[in-house]
């Protein structure tokens, strides 16, 4: 039976291996964050954390820069409660699901994080640095995909900055990314593998990989994966 799983408020890896692939920049320095938010990539066109809310874990007050950015979420976890400082006040993220994301414009928070769920929230932080604010002129909330996961590569969001595809290799088969004349970032959705430049490199989930436009040959994807990239359609 096929069942949807959406995410309705509110996509491989920057580990070791990933340094294979990206090289660090000094862009804008936001604020020491605590320590659920965990950098692992920063280049000049994004900067990538790996966010972890422990079960009902509370994390005090901290600054968010104003870049747009792309959360995508790891797995499924219950909901969270942001309090923002001022009269923005106190807003309730829904549960989310494993492999939805959200892109949202950019503005700069301060708030508090209360998980108020059973489970773990875990999920990537994805800002896009070279993009202004407000060039993102409306929140996208993408749903986790369709079960069983049908093989193949679709669009699920453009805009004229960033286009967000998902592909899924098939079970019995391991299958190429298609080339792009554009740099893009690739996230792991689940754990996988990916063959690059002659090597194997493992991807767990939520690592990243820094890909570069027209690369010489292919990146492929292991049997079964599921991956989002984001294209980054600007100069």
């Amino acid at each position: 039976m096929t069942k949807k799983r959406g995410f309705r408020y509110g996509v491989c890896v920057a580990t070791g291996a990933a340094a294979l692939f990206c090289g660090l920049a000094g862009a804008q320095k936001p604020s020491p964050l605590p320590s659920n938010y965990k950098t692992t990539l920063n280049n000049p066109d994004v900067i990538v954390m790996k966010v972890h809310y422990g079960p009902h874990e509370f994390v005090p007050m901290h600054d968010h820069t104003a870049y747009p950015t792309v959360y995508v979420y790891l797995n499924d976890s219950g909901v969270v409660e942001i309090r923002h400082e001022g009269p923005h006040g106190a807003i309730r993220r829904p549960p989310t699901h494993t492999g939805a994301f959200r892109v949202a414009p950019g503005a700069k928070e301060r708030h508090s994080i209360t998980n108020l769920g059973d489970t773990p929230s875990d999920f990537l932080r994805i800002e896009l640095k070279r993009i202004q604010a407000g060039d993102l002129r409306k929140v996208f909330r993408g749903d986790a995909p369709t079960q069983p996961l049908a093989a193949g590569t679709r669009v699920e969001f453009q805009d004229p900055a960033i286009r967000i595809e998902r592909t899924v290799c098939p079970a019995t088969a391991t299958c190429a990314l298609e080339p792009v004349g554009a740099r893009s970032l690739l996230v792991a959705v689940h754990a996988t593998h990916l063959e690059m430049n002659g090597a194997d490199h493992p991807l767990r989930a939520g690592d990243v990989v820094w890909l570069r436009a027209n690369p010489p040959t292919a990146p492929r994807l292991s049997a079964g994966a599921e991956c989002l990239r984001i294209v980054l359609l600007y100069p």
